[in-house]
């Protein structure tokens, strides 16, 4: 054999050696994209002549073969989407054989056909060779499936590639399918495997949580079996959700928490600013949904409102620290809702019950009846106190929070009160509170102290809604029960009388109004009013048929001291003005406000009228 044939052999047998190293290293690896590599990066080197390769892979989706690897190429390369049978790769993937291509013009034969976007792109990625000088294509075909396609090219020489060459490139692409394939379903297994995996994890936390709700439900069971107070569920909801718990009623009274706390609101629990909390609160209120709130690091608080139909009787707060709150944990604070609002219920069906028994009671003894039963005779014994308190709004006030502040008033007026030791029967009349106190027994001498209780109870109030202020009208002793009535009517008209001469202080007695009480006195009649609605008749009905302003700027003109100027000033009109309309109240009344007598009587008729809400 001579030297040459000689070379030739054992060059062959070193690139066959190289092709089964090649292969032992795919069947060896189970990364997709490596065995891809692999693929090309042995095809160059089985194929000295090779410089540059492009795999393709079929996508079944796109109905196309994409590049999904390329040596010697721009990046743009991997724009090339070729249909089955268009250029090289398309051939070999539809015909399922390997082909040599040894000159340019065979090579253009079969490129030439492609569509102009993907030869452009080719030119582009080859650096501006159009076509290759020689090539080589071999398709990835395991079990008559065809996977996709190889091309090695050479740009610079033609008949570089041997019928050898063709074998070599064939037998490791069917090396490379079978790679592929192994690689693909090594892929789907492993998949698999972890989506099991996952769906292990979810099984057993869906179990772990199912378990969790059991015992919530369990244990929050035992305390409605049990009819256990709101502070053993506080606690035992602090157990389950590893927080602390906090119950509050609609005023944000604390009514129960799982540790022992000064607080006696929520304004005054140390868990988040309160101008973040309150809005938060009155939106799950709004809502009767649940809120949470991230004041800081990895502490996290769930609001969760305690509802009965529309209306919300309070909430349950958790606060977890270094912690977050699961569905298991919003599930024990709804249930632990639904108890408390059950047992808000109770209480204010029992607490609805009494203060008709003793609205009962206030309004015989307001009719001067003496009501049955040994405890109210006690409550009935002459002298008597009447105490007549009210609501008042503070600014811009949610005015569907007044019907439970108004039972709050209540309960802290009885409270108060009943600290004296005395009889007294506290009730709602008309959206009043009213208090009647025996004082029979009273050591001579002794100070009442009524009015530092009904302070206190004022004060208690204002730190638990804020946005409402207590009024408390008292009046002198009623020596007998036909006095009741005429001290209740006069007590409503006097805490609007006050409002009107702009006094503000929370508690004040009747009597203190001075020659205004004389006033209320005859705002009481009915005959006094007409007489006052007589005397002024003329300057009303001009002020109704003309919407003129005589009355109001003869009241301003009173309330500053019968001054022009002083009256001009708050009225915002020129002094002529205001001389004007009280030369026109004198003309249409028929007094004169120069003679004390006639400036008096008109004085009294307009305060009349106003005590009495006539005007």
């Amino acid at each position: 054999m001579s030297r040459a044939a000689t070379k030739l052999v054992q060059s062959e047998l070193d690139r066959l050696v190289t092709l089964i190293e090649v292969s032992r290293a795919l069947t060896a690896e189970l990364d997709l994209q490596e065995i891809i590599h692999r693929i090309l990066e042995g095809a160059i080197r089985v194929l000295p002549a090779a410089e540059a390769g492009i795999l393709f892979l079929y996508d079944p989706q796109q109905h196309a073969l994409v590049v999904n690897h390329a040596i010697g190429f721009d990046p743009r390369v991997y724009e090339l989407t070729v249909k089955p049978g268009e250029g090289l790769s398309g051939r070999a993937f539809l015909s399922r054989r390997a082909e040599i291509y040894p000159h340019k013009q065979e090579v253009k034969a079969v490129m030439g056909a492609a569509q102009p976007m993907n030869l452009k792109t080719f030119q582009e990625a080859s650096g501006g060779t159009d076509y290759p000088q020689s090539a080589i294509c071999a398709p990835l075909v395991y079990k008559a499936e065809a996977l996709g396609a190889m091309v090695i090219e050479n740009f610079y020489r033609p008949e570089v590639f041997q019928p050898f060459d063709v074998q070599l490139l064939d037998a490791l692409a069917q090396a490379a399918a079978v790679a592929i394939v192994n690689a693909r379903l090594y892929a789907a297994e492993h998949e698999s495997r972890l989506r099991l995996e996952a769906l292990n994890d979810e099984i057993r936390s869906q179990r772990d949580q199912l378990e969790r709700r059991l015992q919530v439900q369990d244990s929050l069971a035992e305390v409605v079996q049990d009819d256990l107070p709101l502070s053993a569920l506080a606690t035992r909801l602090a157990r389950i959700t590893h927080a602390s718990v906090f119950l509050s009623d609609a005023l944000y009274r604390v009514r129960a928490c799982d540790t022992a706390s000064p607080a006696s609101t929520l304004r005054e629990v140390d868990m988040a600013a309160w101008a973040v909390l309150q809005p938060l609160l009155r939106q799950a209120a709004e809502t009767r949904a649940q809120m949470r709130l991230s004041p800081e690091g990895n502490r996290e608080l769930l609001i969760s409102p305690v509802s009965a139909g529309p209306e919300t009787l309070g909430f349950v707060i958790l606060d977890a620290r270094h912690r977050k709150l699961d569905a298991v944990d919003s599930a024990a604070a709804d249930s632990a809702a639904m108890i408390a609002a059950a047992r808000f219920l109770r209480e204010r069906a029992l607490e609805e019950g009494e203060i008709r028994r003793r609205g009962d009671v206030v309004e015989r003894l307001l009719n001067g009846d003496v009501p049955a039963g040994a405890d109210a005779l006690r409550q009935a014994q002459v002298p008597l106190r009447l105490v007549v308190g009210t609501l008042r709004a503070v600014g811009d006030t949610q005015h569907d929070s007044a019907p439970r502040v108004l039972r709050t008033m209540l309960a802290l007026t009885q409270e108060k009160l009943a600290l004296d030791g005395r009889p007294v029967t506290v009730a709602l009349k008309d959206g009043h509170v009213v208090a009647i106190q025996s004082l029979a027994g009273r050591p001579a001498g002794s100070e009442e102290p009524s009015l530092a209780a009904l302070e206190q109870a004022a004060e208690r109030l204002k730190a638990l809604a804020p946005e409402w202020r207590a009024v408390y009208a008292v009046q002198d002793e009623v020596a007998e029960l036909t006095g009741l009535a005429p001290a209740h009517h006069e007590a409503r008209l006097a805490i609007q009388l006050r409002e009107k001469l702009g006094r503000a202080e929370p508690v004040f007695r009747v009597r203190s109004l001075g020659a205004f009480r004389l006033i209320l006195q005859a705002a009481s009649g009915a005959d006094i009013i007409q007489v006052c609605q007589t005397t002024l008749r003329n300057v009303i009905d001009h002020d109704r048929r003309r919407g003129s302003a005589l009355l109001e700027t003869f009241r301003v003109y009173l309330d500053a001291g019968a001054s022009v100027s002083a009256a001009a000033a708050r009225l915002g009109v020129h002094p002529h003005t205001v001389e004007y309309r009280l030369e026109r109240i004198q003309e249409l009344s028929g007094r004169s406000l120069r003679q004390s007598e006639g400036r008096l009587t008109l004085e009294l008729a307009l305060r009349v009228l106003d005590s009495a809400q006539v005007l």
